[in-house]
């Protein structure tokens, strides 16, 4: 899959942007720091699951002021040939898109995977460093792009877990309703645990070699999937919610499930955010999105667009080479830098001021 034309309009301090890509696969966008690079990074990672990659919050992504964002996307795609996209985002953080001549989607699972973008930013080390809701983020996209079954569950489960913790909040919360919603939360967890730690497994796997191909030599990489409750089975988890409601009830919220679940990187069988160096951790959350992208390509049948924030500048010249080999020539790059990349006659270069962005 490859962009040819991205419009925006009103999206963070881009009030109106059209930039034509043409055949290029090497996209580049120059400029000093807080000028609108990561911005229009931001506005093509919504291709993916209409999620930005810096915020969950959908009404900091309109220009303030302004009602809501639009981005235009004309892509060219493997299976649905030349398409366009137009992805609206309304002030109170509702998303809208439109396929081809105004056709509208309707289901957000009609639409995730469909149009892949993975991103690697320097923020990414907060996957290994940071709190574990950012690694479940990660993994419920990743699935969620890969796999119709788990988005599914996902979204029921979620919808259930809120009602259920509205309810824990009310004084009095009658029983039958509890027992309601604890019904479609161990239904949908099961479901969920046993899709992870099966995709955990493949992902884990994949993981090590591309670290190994990376770093160049054998750090022993792994990931390890820590869940919650390591269980698969509905009825165990109704029992487990059931015996769980007093305490449930006390602390207002729902203690046990997949949304406390974790995973975690490891270097020779230890804690990577314990015992691996700056260099080798940020050689690790690399080549965790390397294994998106590998695992993208593999089960969607298509070339994802790789958006490249800032990153392939402050990588060592092995985990540089590392990552060209394992990328490939045929994959689409917009990349950005506060100066040009090497080789610069090897990209069309986009210089970025205040929003506004010259060839």
């Amino acid at each position: 899959m490859r962009a040819t034309r991205l419009r925006v309009a009103d999206f963070r301090n881009i009030e109106f942007a059209e930039l034509d890509f043409g055949e290029s696969r090497r996209i580049f966008l120059v400029g000093k720091n807080g000028q609108g690079k990561t911005n229009l990074l931001e506005s093509l990672s919504l291709l993916t699951a209409l999620r930005s990659f810096r915020t969950r919050d959908a009404r900091l992504l309109v220009r303030t002021g302004t009602k809501q964002a639009q981005v235009f996307v004309a892509l060219d795609h493997e299976s649905e040939g030349e398409t366009e996209l137009m992805l609206a985002v309304a002030s109170n953080g509702t998303k809208t898109v439109e396929t081809g001549a105004g056709t509208q989607v309707k289901r957000l699972s009609e639409f995730v995977g469909r149009f892949p973008a993975v991103v690697f930013s320097s923020d990414d080390i907060a996957l290994l460093r940071g709190s574990p809701s950012g690694r479940r983020r990660w993994l419920d996209l990743t699935l969620s792009a890969v796999n119709a079954d788990y988005f599914l569950s996902l979204q029921r489960y979620h919808r259930a877990l809120e009602a259920r913790n509205r309810l824990l909040k009310s004084p009095n919360a009658p029983e039958s309703q509890l027992e309601a919603f604890e019904k479609i939360l161990a239904e949908n967890a099961a479901r969920i645990v046993e899709i992870r730690s099966r995709e955990m497994k493949q992902i884990a796997g994949r993981f090590s070699e591309i670290t190994a191909r990376v770093s160049r030599v054998d750090e022993a990489a792994g990931l390890v999937y820590e869940p919650s409750v390591e269980q698969t089975d509905e009825h165990e988890w109704a029992a487990i919610l059931r015996r769980s409601r007093m305490q449930d009830l006390q602390l207002r919220s729902t203690q046990k499930g997949p949304h406390r679940d974790d995973f975690s990187f490891r270097i020779f069988g230890f804690a990577a955010s314990d015992y691996a160096s700056e260099g080798q951790q940020r050689g690790m959350v690399l080549s965790l999105g390397l294994t998106q992208l590998a695992l993208f390509r593999e089960r969607l049948g298509i070339a994802p667009i790789v958006l490249a924030d800032d990153v392939l500048g402050e990588l060592d010249g092995e985990r540089k080479s590392g990552f060209w080999s394992t990328v490939g020539e045929d994959l689409q790059i917009i990349a950005t830098g506060t100066s040009l990349p090497e080789n610069p006659e090897h990209w069309r270069v986009f210089s970025v001021e205040r929003g506004h962005y010259r060839s």
